[in-house]
């Protein structure tokens, strides 16, 4: 047989019944959309992410160390093969006036090509007096290029020591891949514990020893795509090995440092001692001094009295002689007046007079020679005396000078001495406390906000995996019910093909070309729309979120393999099942046409009182609804199937809304979290409660103990965070431990055993009474007895009480945290300033930074939500359109009839609208029922493991679901309201069903 005529005819027939090709197109094409859509967005998320970071150059892993990265760290580092690495300086500041905090990250051009800054406006710094600041909205509303930031070192940590300079020209605005989130930073030490955001200038600016960070990329990790097990693999085997070049690495710079402080103290000492010896021998140089003046003005004193004793002999043994002589001198003179008168006589004893006289006035003479030179040697002896007294004046200046001197270097000294003392001191017990350094290899999952994105890619992943389901299953009922009435209209068409010798597969492939048709076209449309709308919605709506680029679309061809075959088996059994029946009956009964249906009772006729009571229109309507039962399921089902789908939209979209607002202010009663270091002394402890009582809206303080742990249970094991408070009572006022179910029934901590959240009981497989292994601290175990199960939305936790803690743990409590409740009124940003100026403190973090963040990441999920519910609604309509249109077209005759019969067309609109009523309410009502269930599955699967939605759904929601349903059914009917105004009677009367 030529099979021409009858692909002729197969294209004939798309073109004259339009309505029904084009509503399997459109069923299929939303379906394979949605499906091939969210299926891709999760991907496109991962490939758009990965891209990104091969761009930039994401390091794969960031190196620090307690202590920083000395030369023998980098030589063991550069030793790791196949590795490049970024070596800088970074640094948390606070920036003056603004009180902005920030990382401050050195930059090089000649640096690794490793996390490359974007430049969004402006520049990266050239100079020491330039800087490049974070994209975030924090600085960009503060700040503009050629503004001036100024480093405030008194509020930094320790900036003297770090910086060469704190006055900075912004030149440029950048972001980087270590950080994709818009918004978050972290925590730091400084300011209020929140990090604003990092900031970039040149390496020249820094004044270290050592460097901070050590950012490694690997040369194979672009071989693999972000996120995935493969590169998981890879990179925690790269980072072992890394840790294994580190393993001896503490213990061998311990050594050294310890040898190096040490030798610095016993220097140290040595000098005090050298300083003290030097100031004893000033000293004693000074004494000697002392004593030569002393001793010089003594033989000063001692000469001056044997001068004068001498002078005073001298003059008295002068005037002895002087006065003898002239007594011997008026002697002789008396003599000689007497012998004068007896010259003559007695001549020769006058001339003996007057030798005598001669030789006395010679005395005098001598003894006058005598005095002057007496006077000539006084007057020497008094200027050498004079001399000696100004030089020992002098002496004497000079002693009080270097004596002045003397004591203020010695004052100097021995503060200096004593300071030396109290650092060697200080020196002495950090050397007893000195640990070995703690080395950190860190992979991207502690970049801000790159282990955030990948979950959210999760849940969409997640999601993907179920509606498409439903979706695909309307789509199968849709065209089933199309191809079963296509099918019944060319029943005679079908016995003329059979008689003219047509074989069954020949006749059978007209339907399913038919249907082949619309599902290719509507698949490949659908393909189009979904690989191209979906992830660019979707990921533009995380924008808001993350510093990514815009979604980079792909074809995949799993996905589309998936879906076209789902589509084509969708149509092909639905039109297998309906083409079937006709075939296996023989032309002769094909020609005929078909028998009606025998009229039956309805259940309402056997109910009396109440048929009596109802209307002729209202018994035609009843009859009409319960006597095509296939007509009146295929609707219910499609009605309750939309409304099932909307009301899962929407109480996906309750059940995480709340979210936030439960976790945190129904359970988690605390404003903040210190974090405070567990050495601290006494004294450091109450300057930090002097602190906080300081502050006005203040309420209490709680002590406690959290700290990483790992949990297993059989082959399952998963990570939480145990809390251990110092007072179980006042514990109740910070967190509140209730049954998920029974939210009245709440739990107290005791010494029985541990409270553990729900969702870790979950995927634990445990319950009340039963035990788990807790790990902790490198290997050490215990077993844990379960007291009780507590509601938790976000991560995993485990509470237990002191004393209980004390019998698993066998160890002492070393503190770690503190919870804190205040008002409202209080001001963050200053608590979080005083608290990180206080030793005790090593950081702070507010609940409020935490609950945003959460709740900008549930907002994005919204997006998803309102995705889910605009393709379901479509669905919805596409459903109801053609399944009222199919019934108006099975029943064309009858409607035709009771126009002939006078009815207006409204009345004829109005005698479906009453059916199509009914089944809707009634489709809705099993809507919800299926919806509830519906939520549940999702709810299940879509979760994380360390998240919990809250099962759920508002009563607007279900109100959100009618109304949508109930809209599209009236506007269905609008439509057919139209079609039926221009039925042909005539042509409709001559028609055979």
């Amino acid at each position: 047989m030529k099979k021409s005529a009858l692909w002729k005819d197969t294209f004939r027939e798309i073109m004259r019944s339009k309505t029904r090709f084009l509503s399997i197109f459109a069923i299929i094409l939303i379906g394979v959309a949605f499906y091939a859509g969210l299926s891709a967005t999760g991907p496109v998320m991962i490939d758009t992410a990965d891209s990104y970071y091969d761009e930039q150059n994401l390091s794969d892993l960031h190196v620090f160390s307690t202590m920083g990265l000395a030369d023998e760290d980098k030589k063991l580092l550069e030793s790791v093969e196949n590795a490049d690495i970024n070596y800088l300086y970074s640094k948390d500041v606070i920036f003056n006036k603004t009180g902005l905090t920030s990382k401050v990250y050195s930059w090089n051009e000649n640096r690794e090509n490793i996390n490359d800054f974007k430049i969004i406006e402006g520049r990266l710094p050239k100079s020491t007096d330039e800087i490049a600041l974070d994209q975030t909205s924090s600085y960009a509303n503060k700040y503009s290029i050629g503004d001036e930031v100024k480093i405030n070192e008194e509020s930094s940590d320790s900036q003297d020591n770090t910086f060469k300079q704190d006055t900075f020209k912004v030149v440029g605005f950048v972001k980087s891949p270590l950080f994709i989130e818009r918004s978050s930073r972290g925590n730091t030490t400084i300011g209020n514990g929140n990090l604003d955001g990092f900031s970039v200038v040149s390496s020249d600016v820094f004044d270290m020893e050592v460097y901070t960070d050590a950012y490694v990329l690997f040369d194979q990790s672009n071989q693999y795509e972000s996120y995935s097990d493969d590169y998981q693999s890879f990179i925690k085997e790269k980072t072992n090995d890394v840790e294994d070049v580190f393993s001896s690495r503490p213990e061998e710079r311990y050594e050294k440092l310890y040898d190096e402080i040490e030798k610095e103290i016993d220097d140290g000492y040595a000098e005090i001692e050298e300083a003290k010896q030097d100031l004893e021998e000033g000293r004693q140089e000074l004494n000697d001094s002392r004593k030569e003046i002393d001793e010089g003005y003594a033989d000063y004193e001692t000469g001056k009295d044997e001068l004068q004793t001498e002078e005073a002999n001298a003059r008295a043994e002068i005037e002895s002689e002087r006065e003898n002589l002239n007594q011997a001198l008026n002697e002789i003179q008396g003599n000689k007046n007497q012998l004068k008168e007896a010259q003559r006589e007695n001549s020769a004893a006058y001339e003996q007079l007057l030798v005598q006289e001669q030789q006395v006035l010679a005395g005098l003479e001598e003894v006058q020679q005598a005095e002057n030179q007496l006077e000539q040697r006084l007057a020497t002896s008094r200027e050498e005396l004079e001399q000696a007294r100004i030089e020992l004046d002098d002496a004497e200046a000079e002693y009080q000078e270097g004596l002045a001197e003397f004591e203020e270097k010695e004052a100097k000294a021995n503060k200096e001495i004593d300071e030396a003392q109290i650092d060697l001191k200080e020196a002495e017990e950090q050397l007893a406390d000195l640990e070995e350094p703690e080395y950190f290899v860190k992979d991207r999952t502690s970049f801000a906000g790159y282990e955030e994105f990948s979950e959210n890619a999760d849940r969409i992943s997640a999601i993907a995996r179920i509606f498409p389901v439903f979706f695909f299953m309307l789509a199968a009922l849709i065209s089933l019910t199309t191809m079963t009435r296509m099918v019944d209209e060319g029943r005679n068409q079908i016995g003329t093909l059979k008689a003219l010798g047509y074989g069954n597969m020949s006749i059978a492939a007209k339907y399913f070309v038919y249907a082949f048709i619309a599902t290719l076209f509507g698949s490949l449309l659908g393909l189009f729309l979904g690989y191209w709308l979906f992830p660019s919605v979707i990921l533009d709506a995380y924008s808001s979120l993350y510093n990514l680029p815009s979604a980079e679309t792909h074809f995949y061809w799993n996905y589309a393999t998936i879906s076209m075959i789902a589509a084509l088996l969708a149509t092909g059994l639905s039109t297998l099942v309906s083409v079937r029946l006709s075939l296996r009956s023989n032309a002769a009964t094909l020609l005929r046409p078909k028998a009606p249906k025998k009229g039956k009772r309805i259940f309402l006729e056997r109910i009396p009182f109440i048929w009596k009571r109802f209307s002729f229109i209202q018994k035609v309507s009843s009859r009409n609804l319960f006597r095509y039962k296939r007509r009146m399921l295929m609707t219910l089902f499609g009605v309750a199937g939309g409304t099932a789908l909307l009301l899962t939209g929407f109480g996906l979209s309750d059940s995480i809304a709340d979210i936030t607002d439960v976790q945190f202010g129904e359970i988690n009663l605390y404003q903040a979290i210190v974090t405070e270091d567990s050495d601290a002394n006494k004294e450091e402890q109450e300057f930090i409660a002097e602190t906080l009582n300081e502050v006005d809206g203040f309420e209490k303080q709680l002590q406690s103990l959290q700290e990483s742990i790992t949990v297993d249970k059989g082959s399952e094991t998963r990570d939480a965070t145990l809390l251990v408070p110092d007072d179980e009572t006042v514990f109740q006022d910070f967190v509140v431990l209730r049954d998920r179910d029974d939210q009245t029934s709440k739990y107290k901590l005791s010494d029985e055993g541990a409270i553990i959240t729900d969702k870790l009981a979950d995927l634990l497989e445990v319950t009340t009474g039963d035990t788990i292994e807790m790990e902790w601290d490198e290997g050490k175990t215990s077993e844990i007895k379960i007291a009780g199960i507590s509601e938790q939305y976000v991560e995993h936790f485990i509470y237990m009480s002191k004393d209980y803690y004390n019998q698993v743990v066998k160890d002492d409590i070393a503190y770690n945290t503190s919870l804190l409740k205040y008002e409202d009124a209080v001001s963050e940003d200053e608590l979080g300033e005083k608290l990180t100026e206080e030793e005790g403190v090593l950081g702070i973090t507010f609940v409020s930074s935490i609950k945003e963040e959460f709740q900008n990441s549930m907002d994005s999920l919204n997006v998803v939500t309102v995705v889910l519910i605009i393709s379901a609604a479509s669905l919805a309509f596409v459903v109801l359109y053609n399944l009222t249109n199919i019934n108006v077209s099975e029943r064309i005759r009858e409607l035709s009839t009771i126009k002939v019969l006078g009815f207006y067309d409204k009345e004829v609109t109005m005698y479906v609208y009453r059916e199509n009523f009914v089944l809707t309410i009634m489709g809705i009502v099993v809507g919800f029922v299926l919806g509830i269930f519906m939520h549940q599955f999702v709810l299940q699967t879509a979760e994380l493991d360390v998240m919990r939605f809250i099962n759920q759904i508002a009563w607007s929601s279900y109100l959100y679901s009618f109304l949508l349903m109930f809209f599209f059914s009236s506007l269905v009917m609008l439509v057919m309201h139209f079609k039926l105004k221009n039925v042909d009677m005539v042509e409709a009367l001559k028609t055979q069903d």
